[in-house]
């Protein structure tokens, strides 16, 4: 078959989480095409190489926020200017798919990637968008304009269980949408556990937008001799190839999937983002983390709050970082305990593109 995968390029989560579908389409001999845009787009074509053809279509910015009244005030610019890039998107799909005879569309957090006229799959984990205030009125407002969007897909996708969730209310507890629609397939990660010495005391992954990543940075380093023991920090640039090593610190531009799997197994703690991608990595390898939402991430900070009222993992404001005194606390937390398999993910996947041939919300 002839796919299309679309991919948000909001961080490279979205990214990390669909290449074992990718590489399992690609294992089974189906030519693939990816959509995605800049650091998201560069990783891809390092992980994959030339089993797979790339274009850089670019998705919709990311709406960040520091306040309330500043979300509603950015909202009424950036809505526009949303479906502006959904309906460029849109039409270069709609051409593709007119001049290339494609067979079938993977849409991973890509509202511009579909085609009614061939089975279409979004991928997301995001079904309730949040406000700062969870204000009800904004958050049904967004459970109202996916209702209508999922109209285009055969199947929406859910990353995660349907009981025992790491997502909370993002795809769960939902009021306008029916959850016995939504296909909850289990967590996505591109990692695998493995029996590793654990010689690695902090693991410290930067990612996300700009300015904050760079923020994030400054800050990590300027505390980073607070900490004892071996360290790794990966600063999630895919343009650079550099590495530093001095006495216990390793500093990496960016770290292949190989890599990056390797260091994470052989660490005790990772201090990182709270980005969900992230957390399903945590959850299959079962590392207890500190994390650090981006500032004005709503969806972050809620999933950061989520899993600290729960004990999974310890969360902390950027502003208020305090990385010895925060990474003892946060080894105080009980991690995830439950065994995830990928494998099974994939396999639920397959089994609703096969079986799933109209929307259920039509």
């Amino acid at each position: 078959m002839k796919i299309i995968y679309g991919i948000c390029s909001w961080g490279l989560g979205h990214a990390t989480r669909s290449l074992p579908v990718i590489r399992k389409l690609i294992q089974e001999e189906n030519d693939v095409t990816i959509i995605s845009n800049g650091r998201s787009l560069q990783l891809l074509q390092r992980e994959l190489g030339e089993t797979a053809q790339y274009l850089d279509i670019p998705d919709y910015p990311l709406l960040i926020s520091n306040s309330a009244s500043q979300l509603i005030a950015k909202s009424l610019i950036y809505w526009p200017l949303f479906l502006k890039r959904i309906q460029a998107g849109l039409a270069k799909v709609t051409k593709m798919v007119k001049n290339g005879q494609y067979d079938l569309i993977f849409s991973d957090g890509r509202y511009d990637i579909y085609n009614t006229k061939i089975p279409s799959f979004f991928i997301s984990h995001q079904i309730r968008i949040m406000n700062p205030l969870r204000i009800t009125f904004f958050e049904w407002g967004s459970e109202l304009f996916n209702k209508f969007f999922f109209k285009r897909f055969c199947g929406v996708l859910i990353p995660d269980n349907r009981y025992n969730s790491f997502s909370g209310d993002l795809s769960h507890n939902l009021k306008l949408i029916d959850e016995e629609k939504l296909f909850y397939v289990g967590l996505l990660s591109d990692f695998k556990k493995k029996d590793s010495v654990k010689d690695i005391d902090y693991f410290i992954s930067l990612s996300g937008p700009e300015p904050q990543r760079t923020l994030l940075e400054k800050t990590i380093l300027s505390q980073i001799t607070d900490l004892t023991g071996n360290i790794v920090i990966t600063l999630g640039k895919t343009e650079e190839q550099k590495e530093m090593m001095q006495d216990n610190l390793q500093i990496y531009s960016f770290l292949t999937k190989e890599n990056r799997e390797i260091l994470m197994n052989k660490a005790k703690m990772v201090i990182s983002r709270s980005g969900y991608s992230t957390i399903m990595d945590l959850a299959i390898l079962g590392t207890k983390a500190l994390m650090i939402p981006t500032p004005g991430q709503i969806e972050q900070e809620y999933l950061a709050s989520y899993l600290e009222r729960q004990e999974i993992f310890y969360s902390i404001n950027q502003k208020k970082l305090q990385l010895k005194k925060n990474t003892e606390t946060a080894k105080k937390t009980k991690g995830v305990n439950h065994k995830y398999s990928v494998e099974k993910t994939i396999e639920n996947i397959m089994d609703v593109i096969t079986n799933q041939k109209t929307s259920p919300f039509r």
